[in-house]
């Protein structure tokens, strides 16, 4: 069992707040886009739903979300983003319970921790993609290898995502153009509450898998026009 190697609250490094501004001219960024909707299909290991609490990185089985990519910040408006990926992530409903269990989503929750409104939930990021670094390509050796895939360091996209207001964020890497990994702690149902933190958190791999994007709503036509047509 993998032991967490790094801090839950990395995406916090970063030293000031965004500053809103007018939308940003978007431009192409060097690695293929993130866009799509994706399913988790597996944990490793998986994930103790039980837990009295969760990482805010970490998602839950069968969980659907979807990226939109609105291209590359440029606008100095947008301070310590500016440069990487602006992304759209909507996570779909139903939730399970646990993401009550949270920081990051608690606040979504109604009747004392027992239910999320069944509507999409969208969070807004910035993304930096890169080349894994060594200790990553460790703890995805094993994914690549059960799944005989031929990937090198080099064919492997690295996103470090951080939530706008820098409350935190997301590791994932693209092992290949359909497939992504979530890099995320958990608490290991093991070790007591009162241990310390370094020994309670196992780094724990989210596989998702690009699945067919929701069909667009068909456009409702004007009632002028469907006047004009009876």
């Amino acid at each position: 069992m993998m032991r967490w190697k790094h801090p839950a609250s990395w995406a916090l490094a970063i030293a000031s707040a965004l500053i809103m501004a007018a939308p940003a001219r978007c431009e192409e960024s060097s690695h293929p886009s993130i866009e799509g909707t994706y399913v988790l299909i597996q944990s490793i290991p998986e994930v103790n739903i039980d837990a009295k609490e969760f990482s805010q990185e970490l998602f839950f089985p069968h969980q659907k979300i979807y990226f939109a990519d609105l291209g590359v910040m440029e606008e100095e408006g947008y301070d310590v983003f500016q440069g990487q990926n602006q992304l759209i992530m909507t996570i779909y409903p139903p939730f399970p319970m646990a993401m009550c269990r949270q920081e990051r989503w608690k606040y979504d929750c109604q009747n004392n921790g027992t239910y999320i409104p069944f509507e999409p939930i969208k969070q807004e990021m910035g993304a930096r993609s890169s080349l894994p670094l060594d200790d990553e390509m460790e703890d995805l050796a094993p994914i690549l290898k059960s799944r005989n895939s031929k990937a090198e360091r080099k064919d492997i996209i690295r996103y470090g995502m951080t939530f706008f207001d820098k409350s935190g964020g997301y590791l994932m890497f693209a092992i290949d153009k359909d497939t992504l990994v979530n890099h995320a702690p958990q608490y290991d149902p093991n070790v007591p509450d009162d241990a310390d933190a370094s020994e309670r958190m196992i780094t724990t791999l989210q596989i998702f898998k690009r699945i067919p994007d929701d069909p667009k709503p068909p456009r409702n036509k004007s009632p002028a026009r469907q006047r004009a047509n009876n």
